[in-house]
């Protein structure tokens, strides 16, 4: 009898405890779908290079839904108000131009993203100095949204290039890891596109030495001898570790104008914890 009675208990606290389980998983639920939208830019810094007179170009550039309501899009527009931040250094109707000046974007119902756009000058870039375009995220209207700042979410930084870049060649390369390890080996650098280019390594990972991948290289730009990493996958994506610039808010490096030696510091995340690389070119 005693052990029907402790049987009896035992079976109605586990429907006490699935009870309050599941309340607890339908409060969770409801607490993130109740959650504001985030409104903020995924990628911050865009350079946008042109060394000859093509003509007025349209480029625009997203502005996400980086967090709230459990990852779900909105039900109705969210308009986004923008400014140009104190710093900029590039002029409208010099280097850019808006094409519509209402200081509003939209992100449409249903969507996780809206479109920033403007009409970039190719003729109209400086040859010897780049300038930049600071676009700020000010406030939203419509739906419960905030402006994320965190990590500077708020603010694109569009750099415009008119300097050409000549850092494709050979190169020795010394890869130094945070805790010590390096590697000296022989590396080609190869240009992809305006100021864009490719190296052959990643980390201390030689030519096709990353696991299975076929892939070891990564990429980088050079924006008038300033070096940045911008977020990549690991072995041109074969792989989810990302890989980017240790500074957020500037250049990851820098070039020696007169020799075309150079470096630059960046980051691949592992699960078990991130690592930091200096990789530094000597020209051969």
């Amino acid at each position: 009898m005693k052990k029907i009675k402790l049987l009896s208990v035992l079976f109605v606290a586990s429907l006490l405890s699935v009870s309050c389980l599941v309340d607890d998983e339908d409060a969770r639920v409801d607490a993130l779908q109740n959650t504001p939208y985030v409104v903020g830019f995924n990628q911050n810094v865009a350079n946008e290079s042109y060394f000859e007179d093509i003509g007025a170009i349209e480029k625009s550039y997203p502005v996400n839904l980086v967090g709230g309501q459990d990852g779900n899009p909105a039900s109705s527009d969210i308009v986004v108000n923008y400014s140009i931040d104190p710093s900029s250094t590039a002029t409208e109707g010099q280097e850019f131009d808006f094409l519509e000046n209402t200081g509003q974007l939209v992100i449409p119902a249903g969507q996780d993203f809206g479109l920033f756009s403007i009409l970039l000058n190719t003729g109209n870039l400086d040859p010897n100095t780049p300038t930049q375009l600071v676009l700020r995220l000010d406030s939203v209207e419509g739906n419960r949204a905030n402006i994320g700042t965190i990590n500077e979410l708020n603010l694109l930084r569009i750099t415009f290039v008119g300097c050409n870049s000549q850092l494709a060649g050979n190169y020795e390369l010394t890869t130094t890891r945070d805790d010590g390890a390096q590697v000296i080996r022989p590396e080609v650098i190869t240009l992809l596109g305006p100021n864009y280019f490719e190296t052959e390594s990643t980390g201390l990972w030689g030519t096709n030495a990353i696991g299975v991948s076929p892939d070891s290289s990564m990429n980088f730009e050079d924006v008038c001898g300033d070096v940045s990493v911008p977020l990549q996958n690991l072995a041109q994506g074969f792989y989810s570790n990302e890989v980017y610039g240790t500074n957020l808010t500037g250049p990851d490096g820098e070039v020696d104008q007169t020799t075309l030696d150079f470096y630059f510091d960046y980051w691949v995340t592992f699960t078990a914890g991130n690592s930091q690389y200096n990789a530094s070119f000597e020209r051969l």
